[in-house]
């Protein structure tokens, strides 16, 4: 049985590892979906909470939804309340919330009912927005080191699960049109401890590679961070977001 998707093994490197998300961007997206401090907004797929805390840190009242129980176990995030549930099944009522927020999760989704569900919590007028923080691998640096390594170890790994046209895909069922992108670059400083445990929290590369490839390419990894004694890695990625807004089919 497939493990893709299903982060219980990956759920206590999750937190630890993952980079947030810079605040101010949260603030312009928050700005453009018209919401302010005080308003109801649910954080889709919210994993161990990276989002969440942020949302919550923004003032606003905030609910995780989240299906996998070992990710809700190691969040730890105050002043938010959680709900197992999913993209398709949240569990919410009807037009509860005021914005829709999936970090680094939406490509988890099966749109054509995770579309009409969102757009059912959502208040008329309220917005969607999904994010993701995507590396940028520049030659000569760790990260790019790192991704050649990948492709030496797990050839038949790749990403492109997360280029896709997530305007039209957001408008693909009638239930939101599509509003405004935003994107911006920050960088996070890393131990290697940290971007060792970065790797190992990554659900698609372990499912594609399997137990035996990804230990080699963990392996290999260590090796060379202390091969070239790096200190810190600085990773850099550009955050880019999607945002749309509920239709009215009244």
């Amino acid at each position: 049985m497939s493990s893709l998707g299903d982060f219980s093994h990956q759920a206590s490197a999750y937190g630890p590892s993952r980079p947030g998300y810079p605040a101010e961007f949260i603030s312009l997206l928050a700005e453009n979906a018209g919401v302010d401090a005080g308003d109801p907004v649910v954080d889709l797929g919210a994993g161990t909470g990276i989002s969440t805390r942020l949302l919550v840190e923004a003032g606003f009242r905030v609910t995780a939804v989240e299906p996998n129980e070992a990710m809700r176990e190691h969040a730890d995030v105050p002043g938010a309340v959680w709900v197992d549930g999913s993209f398709e099944a949240t569990g919410l009522p009807d037009q509860s919330q005021a914005w829709a927020f999936a970090a680094q999760a939406f490509h988890w989704a099966y749109p054509p009912k995770a579309l009409p569900e969102i757009r059912r919590i959502l208040r008329p007028q309220g917005k969607f927005t999904v994010l993701w923080n995507n590396r940028v691998a520049a030659s000569g640096t760790t990260v790019g080191w790192t991704e050649q390594a990948i492709r030496r170890h797990v050839p038949d790994f790749n990403e492109a699960y997360r280029n896709r046209d997530w305007d039209q895909l957001l408008e693909s069922t009638g239930d939101f049109r599509f509003v405004a992108r935003n994107e911006t670059k920050h960088a996070v400083l890393m131990s290697p401890d940290r971007y060792l445990q970065l790797w190992r929290s990554h659900n698609r590369l372990a499912n594609v590679a399997g137990p035996e490839r990804l230990e080699a390419f963990l392996t290999d990894l260590s090796d060379y961070l202390q091969r070239e004694e790096i200190p810190q890695i600085e990773v850099v990625y550009k955050c880019e977001a999607w945002t749309a807004e509920r239709v009215d089919k009244n």
